[in-house]
């Protein structure tokens, strides 16, 4: 495990276990939880070994991992039609009917993470899942574009950016009206748009369009068997 995939695994541990002792502040704590999460989730799902002691105690580091690997885009225009679906699917849950608030509130089931705030009238923050894996396999998809490709985290830089910056504004928002806001109505622009403007800039659009992890994934099946076959020949 590298040092900074170590860090974030160690980071997210401790601010699983960090409001217990003291007081965190539940924006900050919102906000880091679900990058952190997100970051070695991606990670998590471009390896073949089974997690480690510490991914093990960072909580859904591992989880989100196996999500992330679980449901594999498998391109980027499949992943951007997916994130614009849900994009406008938030939207009009959260704004146009109470069903969502409501059964984000009420449903008592492992869908969601709440945040101490130490305020009586609202005792926790709340984020659900759905706000972490559905945008992070779409992050994912930008990490194992650039694993394949062989590039040192380009596009997956500017996806998790643009999550990031997209989670925040998503939570200055809800601060500032004090009601509850469709995370994926910021979040989707952000990692979209982020990646969109990096792949625009470098002028290749057309490699990351094509990009087919199902494709991917059989030529480096091909070029393991051709070089086990010449290391028969050789021997």
């Amino acid at each position: 495990m590298k040092t900074h995939e170590r860090a974030a695994n160690l980071a997210l541990a401790g601010l699983s276990l960090a409001p217990l002792v003291v007081k965190v502040e539940p924006n900050v704590n919102v906000i880091l939880t679900a990058c952190l999460a997100v970051y070695v989730g991606c990670y998590r799902s471009v390896k073949p070994t089974p997690p480690s002691g510490i991914e093990m105690l960072s909580l859904g580091s591992f989880k989100t991992g196996a999500i992330l690997l679980l449901y594999e885009l498998g391109s980027f225009k499949t992943g951007a039609i997916l994130l614009a679906g849900l994009f406008f699917y938030d939207i009009f849950w959260v704004f146009f009917t109470p069903v969502m608030v409501s059964v984000a509130k009420s449903f008592d089931a492992p869908i969601k993470l709440l945040f101490p705030t130490g305020d009586a009238a609202r005792p926790f923050s709340m984020l659900g899942l759905g706000d972490i894996v559905i945008p992070g396999i779409f992050v994912a998809l930008a990490l194992r574009f650039d694993v394949s490709r062989g590039i040192k985290n380009r596009y997956f830089n500017s996806a998790f950016l643009g999550y990031t910056v997209g989670l925040t504004v998503t939570i200055i928002v809800m601060n500032w009206f004090q009601a509850a806001q469709p995370a994926l109505l910021y979040i989707v622009p952000g990692v979209i748009g982020f990646v969109a403007v990096h792949c625009l800039w470098n002028g290749e659009v057309k490699p990351l369009l094509e990009y087919n992890e199902s494709k991917a994934e059989e030529e480096d099946a091909v070029e393991e068997d051709t070089d086990s076959k010449q290391n028969k020949k050789e021997e």
